[in-house]
Formats: structure tokens, sequence, C-alpha cells
């Protein structure tokens, strides 16, 4: 069983750690005693605070549990993630992803339909999403062939992911970057200088890609780049895109719905001739998605890798 990897090490804080701990316990305590804090996030800062001495894993998993309690209202059992953890290791996850700008995750398995109430979900996809996933329209890719109708699209999945953690940015002009685009800057700008997909300016953007070409030729590409099998690697999908920008508030992306580009999702649109956008602070932000032609070229619409570890 691999619960013994969440459990506390041995390893004693350090005279700074406790110090810091201190300071941020008295802190806290005088906030507290002048009014206007909740309990629940005194506690929870607390125990942050506690946990900071622990190993690297504890830190991940705590923090991940931390988010559950705000967005959830609950937690879930965390045993693949930590087996996750554990198996690709600290040096990778830690040094050479966190570089690239991913961390790892784990999207828990659960529903999350039109009605559902969740105390951090705020923004939910629009009407006409779950109207298209009752219509079966809203398809995916099968092991990479054939398409088949997406009846879970408003669930999450129960598994460990690397998150793209960058805040889509603002229109402009086309010109447009994402910031710290060491992680698929590289990877476009290459293709580009081969002729193997659309040419832009910035060559290291990673706008004006249709989603083709990035299933196709962007996709091989980076997994290779990062370190993973082609198949781990794949674009996010509408119900995750919408989830993680609210369930993960220290990300920069939490501010996702503000910025006026859009986004591909993993969906395809009734046939393998369109696939689902959106984010578009402009048409309704985190729960705006309609559909585009999959072959399409637009200066004002980029993708968003994820990995499945």
């Amino acid at each position: 069983m691999t619960t013994e990897c969440v459990v506390k090490d041995e390893q004693q804080p350090t005279v700074e750690q406790q110090a810091t701990y201190l300071r941020r316990e008295w802190e806290l305590r005088q906030r507290f005693l002048k009014g206007g804090l909740p309990p629940e996030w005194v506690l929870d800062q607390l125990q942050a605070a506690m946990e900071f001495g622990g190993n690297w894993l504890e830190r991940i998993l705590n923090r991940e549990r931390q988010c559950y309690r705000q967005f959830f209202g609950q937690e879930f059992d965390l045993e693949i993630l930590a087996e996750k953890l554990q198996a690709y290791g600290e040096e990778k996850i830690q040094q050479q992803w966190k570089k690239l700008g991913l961390e790892p995750h784990f999207l828990p398995q659960i529903l999350l339909a039109q009605d559902s109430t969740f105390p951090g979900w705020k923004v939910k996809p629009e009407k006409w999403f779950y109207q298209e996933v009752d219509a079966g329209e809203i398809l995916r890719q099968h092991n990479g062939g054939s398409l088949v109708v997406d009846h879970d699209a408003c669930q999450l999945e129960g598994i460990a992911v690397l998150i793209d953690t960058r805040l889509k940015p603002a229109y402009d002009n086309g010109q447009q970057m994402y910031k710290d685009y060491n992680l698929l800057g590289p990877v476009v700008e290459r293709l580009r200088q081969e002729g193997k997909i659309s040419n832009h300016t910035p060559q290291t953007s990673r706008f004006n890609v249709s989603a083709d070409e990035g299933e196709k030729t962007v996709r091989p590409a980076l997994a290779e780049f990062i370190g993973l099998p082609t198949d781990q690697l794949r674009l996010e999908r509408t119900i995750e895109a919408n989830v993680i920008s609210q369930l993960y508030p220290n990300m920069p992306r939490k501010n996702d719905g503000q910025t006026n580009t859009w986004v591909w999702y993993e969906e395809y649109f009734s046939g393998r001739g369109f696939r689902l956008r959106g984010g578009d602070a402009v048409f309704g932000g985190l729960a705006f998605v309609n559909h585009s032609v999959a072959g399409s070229h637009w200066v004002y619409e980029s993708f968003r890798p994820l990995a499945v570890l």
C-alpha cells in the first residue's frame, strides 16, 4: 500500500523553520483577536505553517487538501497522486517541470453538474455546454482513434496531472505572449522554422495554431521536450479548464476569466471538423464555451497542454 508515502517522515524542522512558524502563529493570533477572520481560515493557515518543515511530497499533498476544502468543502483520497509523485521523483517534479511552469495536482472524480453547489465554484460553464452534453454532441477521441460521445464531459476523472499554471494573456493585436514561454516557445518556434505549423510573429507564440496542428504536430513534439509519452499529453477538457482556475487560487491563471483571448479545449463538437474553445472575458470568461473549425487559425486563440501522469 502507498499510504506510507503520505505519513510524515522523521525530519525535524530547522531553527529557521520553527521561527517562521512562531512568527506566523503570532501574526494570525493577533489578526484573529481583532476579529473578521473565519476560524476555519485561521486553522488552514496554521496547518500550512506547521507543515512547512515537512518534505516536498507532504507539502504538495497538504496544499492540495487545503484547495479541496476551500473549493469543494471536502477532502479526497490522494493515494494516486502520492504514488505518481514518488514514481517521478523530486528532481523531475521540483526542478525540471517546475522550471517549465508545470505543477502536479489531482483532479478528483466528481460530477460538476449544472445544479451542483460547491463553496468555491463561483463560475460554471454556461447552459449551452450542458445542453450539448445531454444532446450527445460533445465528443472525445478514444485512444488516439475514433471519436466517441463523452457522456462524462461534466465530470472530473480522478487523475494525477501536470498543469500549465500560466495566465492566458490579454489580446494585443496578435502580439500577446504567455509569460515565461520556455514550455511551448522553443517547440513551436522550431516547428514554424521547419514549416510544420502555421507561421506567426513572434515565432515562439502559442497563438495562431490550429487545433489540428496542436493535435498532430505540437503534441508529440512537446511530449518529447518534457520527457513524457505522447499519449499522456492532451488539451484541457472544458470542465477542467473551468475548475482549475477556481480550484487553485495561487496560480497565475486564477484570473483566466478576465483576459480576452481564447483557448482550444480537448473535446470535439458534432464531428472531427470542430473543436470546443472558450475563456474569452468579452463573452463570459470561464463560463464561455463554443466551437470553431478545428483547422482554423486565429491570432487571439491559443492552447494549453495537460499531462496525465
